[in-house]
């Protein structure tokens, strides 16, 4: 009895240039194309694809060469395999599972620790097992999803901002706790103003203030974000109503000068305020910061010191996160071991219990003239008979779960006791349609 090959081929933004990446990745009308085209390979009993801007990987149950999986691929994108190969990594067994589990928790992502590959990798499961594509996968799969919950739940690894959007918000929440009260002015409209102004409405800010010398721009991002734009005309006024200023502009020379921040701030020294200067040359000239003691002034540095230490810190949970990584593994390859192990066990207590069933048969019929009581007692007997005779080659071999040997040791067993032949083994589980109704 052989175990159900498991192998994964992809790349990612680790191995291949982005120019690679989108001419082989696949949308959702491909992945159904797949999906249909799988099922006239019997090589390939099982397949999920997962297909991201940062990664391209194919996940295989069954026979099939690397040769065979390249050749579909290339049909799939109508790219020649001979102008990505160079990209790919190839992993088979132990490997597969390890890789699948990391990219689970985040582990292998551009961003340390980031939780939105955990939700792709469940969208990818629950797509190709609509197609039912997923066969012997299930249990992959589902192992896959446990590891990423637990590195997010167990561990800090998804803790502490690694941009600078989630650094301004991180900070200002440490202060204040609740953003829904709260003011914020970003002032400049371009890719930091933006990204910063859409992290501070993901986290709630009561309201968002956007400011640019192009007032269209300004108004395109506040609308985006659910804000108002302001023309620099006001921008005075509104940094005196801001609880969060963000300065993210192009200027050569300050936006945020000192005679603006007195005029601005006149009367409201004790305010907890917190200013971020996100722009090089500086938008805010530093002699601000001694308006009052409720005035916090972070510049480009501190934001690149606070990212660089969140950094750190994720990286000392990731040691955490790979021990999870281990666990895992190891339990599923024990799990892959008693799949195979047990059909052997299931056959050899059958034949014993038929045998058992044939003679005790025979015996009460010689027997007519024992009571009901007395043949509940023989039957009894003969069970328990039974089940210590076997109890200890059973025990031994679920302990083979991990033993490299065990293929010989179940063919022994077979031939030892004549036992009928027994279906491939797949690693069976739970649809993702029945998780996602279990988590809904």
């Amino acid at each position: 009895m052989t175990r159900v090959q498991i192998q994964v081929v992809g790349l990612n933004h680790q191995t291949a240039p982005i120019e690679i990446r989108e001419r082989v990745s696949l949308g959702t009308d491909q992945m159904a194309r797949a999906y249909r085209d799988r099922r006239k390979n019997s090589a390939m009993s099982g397949v999920v694809i997962v297909s991201t801007c940062n990664r391209t990987e194919l996940y295989v149950a069954g026979p099939a060469t690397l040769a065979e999986i390249l050749s579909w691929w290339e049909s799939l994108v109508g790219v020649p395999r001979g102008d990505f190969v160079d990209y790919l990594y190839w992993y088979t067994k132990a490997e597969a599972y390890s890789h699948l589990f990391r990219v689970a928790a985040g582990l292998d992502s551009m961003v340390l620790g980031e939780t939105q590959i955990l939700g792709q990798i469940k969208s990818s499961y629950q797509l190709a097992d609509g197609y039912q594509a997923v066969g012997p996968l299930h249990r992959l799969f589902q192992y896959a999803l446990r590891v990423g919950k637990r590195a997010h739940a167990e561990t800090g690894i998804s803790h502490n901002a690694l941009s600078v959007g989630h650094a301004v918000v991180e900070l200002a929440e440490k202060v204040f706790g609740d953003m829904g009260p709260l003011q914020a002015l970003v002032i400049g409209a371009g890719e930091t103003g933006s990204l910063v102004a859409r992290h501070l409405a993901a986290a709630g800010i009561g309201k968002i203030e956007v400011a640019s010398r192009t007032t269209e721009h300004a108004e395109r991002l506040a609308q985006e974000v659910g804000g108002r734009g302001v023309g620099f005309d006001r921008l005075t006024a509104a940094m005196r109503q801001a609880d969060v200023i963000v300065s993210a502009t192009s200027a050569p020379y300050p936006v945020i000068t000192l005679e603006r921040a007195r005029e601005a701030f006149k009367g409201q020294t004790q305010r907890f305020r917190f200013v971020f200067d996100l722009a090089v040359p500086r938008d805010v000239d530093p002699e601000i910061s001694k308006f009052g003691s409720g005035l916090f002034l972070y510049d480009v540095d501190d934001i690149d010191q606070i990212v660089e230490a969140n950094h750190r810190q994720r990286q000392k949970e990731a040691i955490k996160v790979e021990r999870i990584v281990q666990e895992e593994c190891g339990a599923f390859e024990e799990e892959l071991g008693a799949t195979e192990v047990g059909p052997v066990i299931r056959s050899l207590r059958e034949k014993a219990e038929s045998i058992r069933q044939v003679e005790l048969s025979k015996a009460m019929h010689r027997l007519s003239n024992l009571t009901s009581e007395e043949r509940s007692v023989v039957e009894e007997a003969t069970r328990i008979m039974m089940n210590k005779f076997l109890n200890d080659p059973m025990v031994s071999m679920r302990r083979w779960g991990n033993d490299g040997g065990k293929t010989v040791y179940i063919d022994a067993i077979r031939d030892l006791f004549r036992l009928r032949e027994e279906k491939p083994p797949t690693i069976a589980g739970s649809t993702a349609t029945d998780i996602a109704s279990r988590e809904a």
